[in-house]
C-alpha cells in the first residue's frame, strides 16, 4: 500500500545583513502600507504581548547612523490612529515568507533578547476590487 503524505511547508526565513536594512525595507514598506497589521512583543520576564492589532500598516523603518540600529514601525492612516513602536539596539531582522493565504511577516530581535513580530494581512485582503466593466468616460 502506497500513500503519500504531504508535508505542509514551512516558511522561508530570509536574515538581513545591517547593510541590507534600509532599502530593503523601504521596499517592504511600499509592498505592504495598508495591510492590516498585528504587532507582538515577546520578552524574558514579561512574557508575550500584544501591542497592536489590527490596524494599518503605515511603514517600517531603520536608524543605522553611527552605529545605531533602530527600528521604528508604524501604523495609521491619520493623526488619530497613528502608532510608533521603537526597537532599540536591533541585532537581528528576519523576513518570513507568507505562506498560502498568510501575508508578510517581519521579526526584529533587540540585544536585549526581546522579539517583536509584524504580521501583516495578504495584501488580496485588503486590495480595493476593481470594477467589473465600468470605462472611464471623458
Amino acid at each position: 500500500m502506497n500513500q503519500s503524505t504531504s508535508v505542509p511547508k514551512q516558511p522561508k526565513t530570509q536574515e538581513l545583513r545591517p547593510d541590507q536594512w534600509i532599502p530593503i525595507l523601504a521596499e517592504f514598506t511600499r509592498e505592504n502600507r495598508g495591510a492590516h497589521a498585528r504587532l507582538d512583543v515577546l520578552r524574558g520576564e514579561v512574557g508575550y504581548q500584544v501591542q497592536t492589532e489590527n490596524r494599518l500598516f503605515d511603514g517600517v523603518a531603520t536608524d543605522v547612523k553611527h552605529g545605531e540600529h533602530n527600528v521604528w514601525i508604524s501604523f495609521g492612516s491619520t493623526a488619530d490612529d497613528h502608532l510608533v513602536h521603537g526597537i532599540h539596539n536591533a541585532t537581528v531582522i528576519r523576513m518570513i515568507e507568507p505562506i498560502k493565504d498568510g501575508g508578510a511577516v517581519l521579526e526584529v530581535e533587540a540585544q536585549d533578547g526581546t522579539i517583536t513580530v509584524l504580521e501583516l494581512s495578504n495584501p488580496g485582503a485588503y486590495a480595493l476590487p476593481q470594477p467589473s466593466g465600468s470605462r472611464v468616460s471623458r
